[in-house]
């Protein structure tokens, strides 16, 4: 009787000294963090040329001895070619437009009909919008006509504007762009004597371009 009771309490201590060393190696186990399936992807980024086209509306005044009032439609095309650093964008442009300019004053009708630029461009990347700045060189043709004659000219000036670019998907954007053009004045001569002309204009362009 007395082996039975001893084997039986060395078979309860083993067992309790097992079962304690293998609570001991639960404890020890430190739970492996599971691995993050989220993964932060960078902008789609603005890298790359670019074509697109655009409407104008232009408003301002045509300088002369007095100057008088001036607006038109217009249409033109567009483009450029852009870097990135950071959410830094920086690039080139340049533009040619059809302006619907028509003013009439003293018996003289001015028209400006194409007219174009070459600017630089620097803006912030907020994706999928581009906020921006712009400026250049900018250059038109200018036609001053009276009753019996006509002369134009190519005037020479300063652009400076800014705009916002978005895209519709990866390689479609569009963009709504302001502009202030100031040209210089020449003389131009016509039958009825020589009169000075110049141009200074605001412009509103709305555009749609195609990334490569």
């Amino acid at each position: 009787m007395r082996n039975l009771i001893k084997t039986l309490a060395a078979t309860v201590l083993i067992a309790g000294a097992a079962g304690f060393a293998h609570a001991a190696d639960a404890i020890d186990e430190v739970p492996v963090a599971p691995e993050a399936n989220d993964v932060v992807t960078a902008p789609g980024g603005w890298d790359g040329a670019y074509v697109g086209g655009k409407a104008t509306y232009q408003w301002g005044k045509v300088k002369s001895g007095a100057d008088y009032d001036a607006q038109g439609l217009g249409a033109g095309l567009y483009g450029g070619y852009n870097m990135q650093n950071g959410q830094i964008v920086y690039g080139g442009e340049a533009d040619l437009n059809y302006s619907g300019i028509d003013a009439t004053h003293a018996g003289v009708t001015t028209k400006q009909r194409l007219n174009g630029s070459v600017r630089g461009r620097i803006g912030y990347d907020l994706e999928p919008a581009l906020v921006y700045g712009t400026a250049g060189l900018a250059a038109t043709n200018l036609k001053a006509s009276d009753a019996t004659s006509s002369t134009d000219k190519n005037l020479l000036g300063l652009t400076v504007g800014a705009g916002v670019e978005t895209k519709i998907t990866e390689s479609i954007t569009a963009r709504a762009e302001y502009r202030f053009n100031n040209y210089q004045t020449q003389t131009f001569n016509l039958d009825s004597g020589a009169t000075d002309r110049g141009l200074k204009e605001h412009q509103i362009n709305l555009g749609l371009g195609v990334r490569f």
